[in-house]
């Protein structure tokens, strides 16, 4: 009977720690949000079905890094918590990420260290903040794609880098630690489920993005891609302006975004909306 409880036990256990999440892409711009406006987004959240605010970054080159807005995002998130969200926090994004990640191989593994230990300092900052007890995962803001990564040594080389900072976040506060990736056509679908599951054994959860939002590719080409054994998905709720020379984007169509609200999360795997100021709980709150 014991063994077949903890059987039972184990097969339950990914279902419980499965997310049905939104990520927050902090702008300086949203520094303008009161807390009034913040509490009903939070509550607009909830109402939808979501249990957890994710943070994509909470430093992003020197932004969010001291003075009132890192502040004011430190507040957000505390109210985040106590309107009965839990909290994934984000750690250091470059913006220079894809330039750099294009470098031989000395020079990147050096490169892939400094954003360890930024991630590393960003985390013990929140765990002096919030305390340990509030915090529900650590999230690499340093997005994978299906180019850069698809040789061979690249890919072990990116798995030592995430297996290094899991651990490395583990020493502040050990907490499950999430990545993203995306494809655009650069691998073949084979070749990227491989990617994913060999990215998946550094102990780090991967989101893979559903890739909806950019359009690169078509939905059953897409549907290919998706069959990658991740730890969950990334619904992008957007669409591109494909248009335009910069990142230029509106929110996906309201009965879309109302179909996988409604829909089941799948049996342990996380859910992420991308992002919050696509949803209709952030109109006029959140720029997009």
């Amino acid at each position: 009977m014991m063994k077949i409880l903890l059987t039972t036990l184990l097969l339950a256990a990914p279902t419980a720690n499965a997310m049905n999440a939104v990520m927050y892409q902090p702008q300086l711009r949203d520094t303008t949000v009161s807390d009034a406006q913040w509490q009903h987004v939070l509550s607009q959240l909830k109402g939808q079905g979501i249990d957890t605010l994710v943070l994509q970054w909470s430093r992003y080159d020197e932004a969010f890094t001291g003075g009132e807005c890192r502040a004011w995002l430190e507040h957000k998130a505390q109210l985040a918590l106590s309107g009965g969200l839990k909290l994934v926090i984000g750690l250091a994004a470059d913006s220079q990420f894809f330039e750099r990640q294009k470098q031989p191989g000395p020079a990147l593994e050096n490169y892939l260290n400094h954003l360890r230990a930024n991630d590393v300092a960003v985390a013990k900052r929140w765990v002096d903040v919030l305390g340990a007890q509030s915090i529900s995962g650590w999230y690499i803001s340093s997005e994978l794609d299906d180019r850069r990564w698809r040789d061979p040594q690249m890919q072990r080389l990116a798995e030592d880098w995430m297996k290094k900072t899991r651990l490395s976040l583990a020493a502040v506060a050990d907490k499950p630690v999430a990545v993203s990736s995306f494809f655009a056509g650069n691998m073949t679908p084979d070749s990227y489920r491989k990617w994913v599951t060999t990215l998946s054994h550094s102990g780090v959860k991967v989101w893979v993005q559903d890739g909806a939002g950019t359009q690169m590719l078509t939905e059953a080409e897409r549907a290919l891609y998706l069959q990658a054994p991740s730890a969950g998905k990334v619904i992008e709720l957007f669409r591109q302006d494909k248009q335009s020379r910069t990142f230029k984007a509106t929110p996906a169509p309201a009965a879309y975004q109302q179909k996988w609200l409604e829909t089941p999360v799948p049996q342990g795997q996380d859910r992420v909306y991308f992002s919050l100021r696509y949803m209709s709980a952030a109109n006029g709150v959140l720029a997009h």
